[in-house]
């Protein structure tokens, strides 16, 4: 009997505390039961600190190199990439959840599965390598020198006799395009395009206006089942991750997430899902177009507005160096905004927007 295996990869700096994201309030609502659906949650980049080093110094080190540099996300993707390795049976459906830089995690997890397949179980020394293998063909980008790791990474996938293993659902919130601040995005082979995901949900921020949270599309395909929504608000109005009780908006895109999910056959406990979304009595907030709108994004983040980093011109189609100065996302012509967007007092919603209307469950 096939079953569901759930992986949940947090954003950078978030674990389980008080001030919970969208992916652990959506992990706490699974249904946890052997034989039916297998459930793994893993923390942000940056929440773990070096061997060695006190704990609040090396909470603090941790924190700030997941943010500048993406430390230890190769970690994250091998622990992701071994549960499963570890746990697939033919027939499972593996269902993908990500927030921030752990949606950054969830699309890389799913590109290694279409590019190498699920390694047999105990191959564990092997995953760094591929991890490395992937890397080297994200800066290798075209020509020979990409050509020569893709050769290297079909050779390693016929090699490691590894088993089909498709991702049947990902679900996003709000994917940044780079790793870390410093250095330029790392545009990871099959990140954007992955023939093998069979169902993409992505919720963005209309509002994030943070030139180091960039958003990344995925590629435009009629033939599969994609879907990406945008929401009224900054990265964690719609990803979570602020106390409580300033937590309405993000529970518009939680229980459009959800709703998507289940429709894909993940199972939940009803009773947990309305619980977090505030429906039922308890500590958590409800979904209402008054809620907070977290749109200054603060001093320091201000003055990073004022740093150069690489971004592509799409007109010209290249690489140029600018600092982002507060400017606004880019959006498409006709983007498909949720409905709470029209509901907000004063709001201005996005000229074109196609209003998508969702009610849960």
């Amino acid at each position: 009997m096939s079953r569901n295996i759930v992986l949940c990869c947090d954003g950078t700096s978030n674990q389980f505390s008080k001030d919970r994201t969208s992916v652990i309030k959506l992990f706490h609502a699974l249904v946890k039961k052997e034989g039916e659906q297998l459930v793994y949650y893993h923390p942000g980049i940056g929440t773990r600190a070096p061997s060695g080093i006190g704990t609040q110094v090396g909470g603090m080190f941790a924190r700030i190199a997941g943010l500048a540099f993406g430390y230890r996300l190769q970690d994250d993707i091998v622990d992701a990439y071994r549960f499963l390795m570890n746990n697939y049976e033919d027939g499972d459906r593996i269902f993908i959840f990500g927030f921030s830089r752990g949606a950054y995690t969830a699309r890389v997890v799913s590109a290694m599965l279409h590019l190498y397949g699920l390694a047999m179980r105990g191959n564990d020394p092997l995953v760094p390598y591929a991890v490395e293998m992937l890397w080297a063909m994200a800066k290798a980008k075209e020509g020979a020198p990409y050509e020569a790791c893709a050769q290297l990474a079909r050779d390693f996938k016929k090699t490691i006799s590894s088993r089909e293993c498709k991702t049947h659902f990902l679900g996003v919130w709000d994917t940044v395009n780079s790793v870390g601040w410093i250095g330029s995005p790392l545009k990871i082979p099959f990140g954007r395009y992955n023939p093998d995901v069979e169902i993409v949900r992505h919720a963005k921020a209309l509002d994030e206006r943070r030139g180091f949270f960039r958003v990344n599309w995925f590629a435009e395909d009629a033939t599969r089942d994609i879907q990406e929504v945008w929401f009224p608000g900054t990265h964690c109005d719609v990803g979570g991750g602020w106390p409580e009780a300033e937590s309405g908006m993000s529970k518009y895109p939680l229980a459009w997430m959800a709703k998507e999910a289940v429709k894909a056959g993940l199972l939940v406990d009803q009773s947990r899902m309305n619980e977090v979304l505030g429906l039922s009595p308890g500590p958590y907030a409800a979904a209402t177009p008054t809620a907070p709108l977290h749109l200054w994004m603060g001093f320091s983040w201000a003055l990073t507005e004022f740093v150069p980093k690489k971004h592509w011109n799409f007109k010209k189609q290249c690489w140029e160096w600018r600092a982002n100065l507060f400017r606004r996302r880019s959006l498409p012509s006709a983007p498909v905004v949720h409905d709470v967007a029209w509901d907000i007092p004063g709001y201005a919603v996005p000229e074109g927007a196609l209003k998508l209307s969702v009610k849960y469950p």
